[in-house]
């Protein structure tokens, strides 16, 4: 239930329409760390102008390959993704995670695939439970919420990789 209420004593909730995505680039940096989540405008050229930043490190996991792109791993918001793929990408987000220089992960919406592998990468990383690491994506991106097949193979990368 949520915890904050608009003028008219309503939940304050928002619902991202099915397949939505906002063209404007969506760029949160998670808590103080030199990590980003964001979605697939974030990784264009014009965006980094926009927020006076560069990334050393960008990480896809939508199907395109973005401009600015520096490690492409595609993914499948749902079912459908193999096993070697996903650990793939979690080990490259960690491996880039633990490099000196700013990461950005992004997918399409940066809702789900971005999401998936921070909480994941910033669990295996800093030793926390999933859900704990996703409620700190979720502190920087509200709307973050992983595919519910892609949490049960964050949860089984976790439990492989301990």
């Amino acid at each position: 239930m949520p915890d904050e209420f608009d003028a008219d004593g309503r939940p304050d909730v928002f619902v991202r329409p099915l397949g939505y995505v906002a063209d404007e680039p969506v760029v949160r940096r998670i808590g103080a760390r030199d990590l980003f989540i964001g979605n697939e405008s974030a990784a264009r050229p014009d965006c980094h102008d926009r927020y006076d930043r560069t990334f050393e490190y960008v990480l896809s996991a939508s199907t395109e390959k973005q401009p600015l792109t520096t490690h492409h791993h595609p993914l499948i918001d749902g079912a459908g993704n193999e096993w070697r793929a996903f650990e793939a990408a979690v080990d490259t987000a960690r491996r880039l995670f633990r490099r000196d220089g700013s990461l950005l992960v992004h997918c399409t919406a940066g809702v789900s695939r971005s999401s998936t592998l921070i909480a994941a990468t910033l669990a295996a990383e800093e030793d926390r439970e999933f859900h704990d690491a996703l409620a700190i994506v979720q502190d920087a991106r509200p709307h973050a919420m992983p595919n519910p097949a892609l949490h049960e193979l964050a949860v089984t990368y976790l439990a492989a990789k301990t």
